[in-house]
């Protein structure tokens, strides 16, 4: 009888060999969607700190990789942008603000296969760009009327990150809100730099909140991103000053001296733009989304409720202004 102890081991090696010629030709699994999110700003700032929760909503709805930039980062941006031909990401967020302009008119040809989506700011029309603008103008004018109405007839002002045509909307409708109520108001117009570092300096903008504070402005509405946080210190330190805030809920910041904010909902706009892309849903083209879309809101400070009629009344007026 021929041994069977070597006819056993045979089988074993061949059944090993081909187990292991099934796992080579399976195929490699597929790796997952991704997606680029370039901020404006630097973490603090409420208006990228939105785009970051928004962000990580979509992430926890759905499977994808991702990236963050941020003008920290461009650099390092640059270089991904230049090796990317060969594997694209499906998403990149642009929150430009005037941070990022023309961004999606550099990147945008070079990536035919990439869905971009620009928030808050201008790009030619290509078939994978969408572009959002979130009007704030409505918004503004809310916050106009709240302050004319809390100042009762003395100076109000709108400090401003930097000059750019994509924060008139808070000056202009500030100022029309402010007159529909008080239509001698005393409104005035600051800037706390000339380029995006005013975003970015809470203690440029407490210097000129104080300054104002000083000379009997009583409300000033803080349209300046990160720098808002020292506006709204410098109306806690004042007696009877106060503060509105911008792009998210900050009367927890200074519960007596915040009225209220003009809040965007960018983490709104982000997941959306996020999801769009990586399904079905994603159209290109410009789009402007406001009051009447929910993408902003006068989110008042339970401590100053009793302005709520004003801001109510006001309503069919702010929406006006977005038209």
């Amino acid at each position: 009888m021929r041994p069977i102890v070597p006819a056993i081991a045979a089988l074993v090696l061949l059944a090993g060999l081909a187990a292991a010629v099934l796992v080579l030709m399976q195929p490699a699994p597929e790796a997952p969607p991704a997606v680029w999110i370039v901020y404006a700003g630097d973490p603090g700032n409420p208006y990228v700190d939105a785009a970051r929760n928004g962000l990580l909503r979509a992430a926890r709805n759905g499977t994808f990789a991702y990236r963050e930039f941020s003008p920290a980062t461009a650099d390092r941006l640059e270089a991904a942008l230049a090796n990317a031909s060969a594997d694209p990401p499906d998403v990149v967020v642009v929150q430009d603000s005037g941070t990022w302009p023309g961004a999606a008119d550099r990147w945008a040809p070079a990536l035919p296969r990439t869905r971009f989506v620009v928030i808050d700011g201008e790009a030619a029309p290509r078939p994978n760009v969408r572009a959002v603008t979130i009007a704030v103008d409505g918004v503004s004018y809310l916050a106009g009327a709240l302050a004319a109405a809390a100042a009762e007839g003395r100076p109000v002002a709108v400090l401003l990150g930097m000059p750019d045509p994509v924060l008139d909307g808070f000056r202009d409708g500030f100022r029309a809100g402010a007159g529909s109520v008080a239509p001698d108001a005393e409104v005035e117009v600051r800037y706390v730099g000339n380029d995006t570092h005013g975003y970015a300096d809470p203690a440029g903008a407490a210097a000129i909140a104080e300054g104002l504070y000083r000379n009997g402005t009583v409300v000033v509405y803080a349209a300046c991103g990160g720098s808002s946080l020292g506006v709204i210190e410098a109306a806690g330190n004042a007696t009877g000053r106060l503060a509105i805030g911008v792009d998210r809920d900050q009367s927890g910041l200074g519960s007596g001296v915040v009225l209220g904010s003009g809040v965007k909902y960018v983490d709104r706009i982000v997941q959306a733009g996020i999801e769009d892309g990586l399904g079905e849903a994603f159209a290109p083209g410009a789009e402007r989304v406001g009051l009447v879309d929910g993408a902003t809101e006068l989110v008042l400070n339970p401590q100053f409720a009793r302005y709520a009629p004003v801001a109510a009344g006001q309503w069919e007026a702010a929406e006006a202004m977005e038209r």
